[in-house]
């Protein structure tokens, strides 16, 4: 049986972590918040401990994501205070996109949870990604992608206006754009298409709760928790709506506040 991080209690999430530490995949720091967990940095490839490597890719913070602003670009640091659940799913989205596209390295603009004091929301508690782009090579092709450059300013005539934002009164009606045939020709749009899908089936996708994985929500359709640069949902000057993520895509395990 396939465990599904947002399906399981957070016991069973430290069990498989567990499992991938005595696999060699990741290591583990010693936790410094009641049922939270410290990622340590630690190549599979090389058995060694390296900064920031989750499953074979360095985790950095970038605030921006924007190419062109790389000097912003923190050193690898790997996630701490981490729901169990988040951290199950981080390293596997680590594993796949290290297996499927020979990333090495992975941008966010939020993934650790907050010391006690802080925040009590699903950023706060270790239980969401904020998603900024990820970097590598495979077949000797670099792989360079960032939600904001490679998504999210992307113009489709006839959809979106020259800064990539889809127009006033456009609503709900909205279409994951890089599969239409007027976007350019990158493989940017099966990138983002796979990571959607992973996290439609191991994030909450249409309910906070547990939910069926067999109908999974379509990129550019409503899912109620993944928030993308064409997510249906519009709301301008505030933090939920998918101008507000026009450089990021978030994923959540759990509600979106307090759990």
């Amino acid at each position: 049986m396939v465990l599904v991080p947002r399906n399981i209690s957070k016991q069973d999430a430290l069990e498989v972590l567990d499992g991938f530490v005595n696999e060699n995949l990741i290591r583990l720091e010693p936790a410094t918040v009641p049922g939270r967990v410290n990622l340590d940095g630690w190549n599979p490839s090389t058995q060694w401990a390296e900064d920031g490597n989750v499953a074979g890719v360095v985790v950095r913070y970038w605030p921006t994501g924007r190419k062109g602003t790389e000097s912003q670009i923190k050193p690898g640091v790997a996630p701490d205070r981490l729901d169990p659940r988040n951290a199950m799913a981080f390293v596997l989205m680590c594993q796949m996109l290290n297996t499927a596209w020979g990333i090495t390295e992975l941008y966010h603009a939020g993934i650790s949870g907050d010391p006690p004091g802080g925040r009590n929301d699903c950023h706060g508690q270790g239980r969401a990604v904020d998603f900024v782009g990820a970097r590598g090579e495979i077949d000797g092709s670099e792989v360079y992608f960032t939600v904001f450059d490679n998504w999210g300013k992307i113009n489709v005539p006839g959809l979106t206006t020259a800064n990539g934002d889809w127009p006033a009164g456009t609503g709900t009606n909205t279409s994951y754009r890089l599969l239409d045939e007027a976007a350019p020709d990158t493989p940017a749009w099966q990138f983002f298409l796979e990571l959607y899908n992973f996290a439609a089936t191991n994030y909450q996708d249409r309910m906070d709760g547990p939910e069926d994985t067999s109908n999974p929500t379509e990129i550019g359709n409503q899912s109620r928790f993944i928030m993308h640069p064409d997510h249906p949902k519009s709301a301008p000057g505030t933090p939920n709506g998918r101008e507000a993520h026009k450089e990021h895509m978030h994923m959540q395990i759990g509600v979106t506040g307090t759990a």
